[in-house]
């Protein structure tokens, strides 16, 4: 168990110590000599008290207080293949990807520019995270996943799936759920990406699903 000493200085400064264990250093807290509050109970990493989330192109501007913030960045989804009318089915569009990166309030600008991509394209928010969007499927060939960059974790979206007997590809996910539903229709078009940045699926003899645009979202602890 640690113990707590605290020890008043001459000048009205002050200092808090927990007194480790042996096998441990100690922790010590030097206090100013000044008035008011002098530290919260969040401590120096701040609490989460709010989130902005961005679905289309957008500014954000840094409130006051801040002291850091999580941001997360996914891509836009790719399109589905159309089929060719002649058996072959179209196959999904890649998830988009994203990024998640933590910093402090200090590293973001007053303003950022917020990108959020459509179907396929890439999001960012400033030049702090990105992420690139699916690839669009083809006929027979699933779109490759996108990929986030400049994140404390980089993920990867999800592969379209390759069209199966008599069916188009299902669309890639996103690490905010699943593209669209392969589709058994022969003739019929493809599904939209359901999730921000969950590709199309392939259609039949029809066009591919759209996919699905990417987000922006910040979540901000004072």
């Amino acid at each position: 168990m640690s113990l707590l000493a605290v020890q008043g200085g001459a000048t009205g400064t002050g200092t808090v110590t927990i007194l480790a264990p042996v096998t441990n250093t100690n922790r010590t807290l030097t206090l100013p000599d000044e008035t008011g509050t002098l530290i919260t109970s969040a401590g120096v990493n701040g609490a989460f008290q709010s989130m902005q989330v961005f679905t289309t192109s957008g500014t954000y501007t840094k409130p006051a207080g801040l002291v850091r913030v999580k941001i997360t960045v996914v891509g836009g989804g790719g399109n589905g293949g159309a089929g060719d009318g002649a058996g072959v089915f179209g196959s999904g569009g890649g998830g988009g990807g994203a990024a998640i990166r933590v910093v402090a309030a200090a590293s973001v600008g007053a303003t950022e520019t917020v990108t959020v991509g459509g179907a396929g394209a890439t999001s960012s928010f400033g030049t702090l995270a990105s992420a690139t969007g699916g690839a669009a499927g083809a006929s027979g060939v699933g779109g490759a996943g996108g990929i986030g960059s400049s994140g404390n974790m980089n993920i990867g979206g999800g592969g379209g799936g390759a069209f199966p007997s008599n069916a188009g590809g299902a669309g890639g996910s996103s690490i905010m759920g699943g593209g669209g539903a392969g589709t058994n229709n022969s003739v019929g078009a493809g599904a939209a990406g359901r999730a921000y940045g969950g590709g199309g699926s392939g259609g039949g003899s029809a066009t591919g699903g759209a996919g699905a645009a990417g987000i922006v979202f910040v979540e901000e602890f004072f």
